[in-house]
C-alpha cells in the first residue's frame, strides 16, 4: 500500500512539472514507453529493485534504456534513483498514463471477442460504449478470446458487460440443470 502511494506522489509531481515545462504530450508519450518496457521486461524490473547494483550503474543502464526519452523524463528518472525509489518506476509510469487519462477525460476499455474486429467495428462498439459510458473520448483495446464462440465482453475500470454466446449457452445450461 505505501508503494502505491509513493508512486501516486512522485507521478503527481512529474505530471505537475511536465505541465509546468509544456512537455505534457512528450512526457505521457515517455511514461508510456516506460511502463510498456517495465512490463515486458523483467530483468529491468530486477535491476531496479536489486540492491547490490548501485546507483551509478542503475542511472547508466536506465540512460541507455530511455535514451529517446525527453530531458525531463531522463532527470526524473535519475531523481528517483538519487532517492533509492527506482524500483517504483513501473508503477510511477502507469500512474503518470493514469492520472494524464483522467486529467483529459480519456477512458479506457477492452472488448474481447471471438475474432479479431474489423476497424468498422471498432468505430461501431466504440460508438455503443461512448453512449453507455457517457464518456467523450474512450480508447477501446480488442483482445481476442476463441473460448468466447461468439458475441463481445466489454470491461470498463470494475464494470462488465457480457453479451457473449459461452454466457448464453451457460445461462441455458443453468437454466436446464436448476429447474
Amino acid at each position: 500500500m505505501a508503494s502505491s502511494r509513493i508512486a501516486a506522489r512522485y507521478s503527481k509531481s512529474l505530471l505537475d512539472l511536465a505541465i509546468e515545462k509544456g512537455q505534457l504530450e512528450q512526457v505521457k508519450s515517455d511514461m508510456d514507453g516506460v511502463a510498456e518496457i517495465c512490463s515486458s521486461s523483467k530483468d529491468l524490473v530486477n535491476l531496479l529493485k536489486n540492491p547490490i547494483v548501485n546507483s551509478g550503474d542503475k542511472k547508466a543502464v536506465l540512460n541507455t534504456v530511455f535514451s529517446s526519452s525527453s530531458d525531463t523524463t531522463k532527470q526524473f528518472i535519475g531523481f528517483l534513483v538519487d532517492k533509492k525509489r527506482e524500483q517504483e518506476l513501473p508503477l510511477v509510469a502507469e500512474q503518470f498514463v493514469a492520472s494524464y487519462d483522467q486529467m483529459k477525460g480519456i477512458a479506457k476499455a477492452t472488448v474481447v471477442s471471438a475474432v479479431q474486429l474489423s476497424t468498422e467495428t471498432m468505430a461501431k462498439v466504440k460508438t455503443y460504449v461512448v453512449g453507455l459510458l457517457g464518456k467523450g473520448d474512450i480508447e477501446l483495446n480488442n483482445v481476442v478470446d476463441t473460448s468466447l464462440i461468439g458475441g463481445v465482453i466489454i470491461k470498463h475500470e470494475d464494470k462488465l458487460l457480457d453479451m457473449s454466446v459461452s454466457k448464453e449457452l451457460r445461462e441455458i445450461r443453468k437454466t436446464l440443470i436448476y429447474n
